[in-house]
């Protein structure tokens, strides 16, 4: 960020040209297929996930949540890339982290309650100027969490699976939405975890798909964690030998 005195990094300067959209069922922010998540899914708040009991109903939540972030196109916008440095993006999460705080439910991210949070920060006695960029351009900021959210939730769903003494038996149906994250990379990295927790036919053959690199499905990081994860499989299973 620059100091007084000094000229403007590409970022302090840089117009993402977003504009603010309006949703027909109210002041949200945030798209429908969020706000309607049964909680505490639609929170990300792993301390209330983790303590869910693994019962019909939640599994058929669970599954039903991952199904959704996968499948619905407003949780996937396109989001403009800051230029170089990339110091933007932790800025948007500062930002994100003090929306979540004030409005932790998706239902309850309103364009009202986002535009309190910028007179607050235009108030606050020490400024830079990423911050003040994010206050005038909040909508870039708030495309932005959209993504990282249905991440974060992704992410609380396949710890909350992994967390079962046999998740071996959501093999018929995790195995594939795992996958699909993967490629995807929503909650890739648990994603893997549970595929290689699973240990099942299927989700090792899974794992044989998305690790392959060059030219595979998965991104190359998504790809080396996959294969590192069969190689762990692997040595699990000659240690026993």
């Amino acid at each position: 960020m620059s100091e007084s005195g000094t000229e403007p990094n590409p970022e302090e300067m840089w117009d993402p040209q977003v504009a603010r959209w309006s949703d027909p069922e109210g002041d949200y922010v945030l798209p429908h297929a969020l706000r309607s998540l049964p909680q505490p899914w639609d929170e990300s708040d792993w301390r209330r996930v983790a303590e869910l009991p693994r019962t019909d109903e939640r599994l058929a939540e669970a599954r039903h949540v991952l199904t959704v972030l996968l499948e619905d196109q407003a949780l996937a916008p396109q989001v403009p890339q800051p230029p170089s440095p990339g110091l933007l993006w932790h800025v948007w999460e500062e930002f994100h982290q003090a929306v979540g705080e004030s409005m932790p439910r998706p239902s309850q991210v309103t364009w009202s309650g986002v535009d309190e949070l910028v007179r607050a920060w235009r108030d606050r006695p020490q400024s830079y100027p990423l911050h003040r960029h994010v206050v005038r351009h909040v909508e870039a900021a708030m495309l932005a969490m959209i993504p990282l959210l249905r991440d974060d939730i992704a992410d609380s769903v396949f710890r909350w699976l992994a967390l079962d003494p046999d998740p071996g038996r959501f093999a018929p149906w995790a195995v594939d939405l795992a996958e699909r994250c993967v490629i995807e990379d929503i909650g890739a990295d648990p994603a893997v975890e549970l595929l290689g927790a699973m240990g099942s036919p299927e989700a090792r053959a899974a794992l044989e798909r998305l690790s392959v690199k060059p030219g595979g499905p998965a991104s190359w990081e998504n790809a080396e964690a996959a294969q590192n994860t069969l190689f762990d499989l692997g040595s699990e299973g000659t240690s026993g030998l």
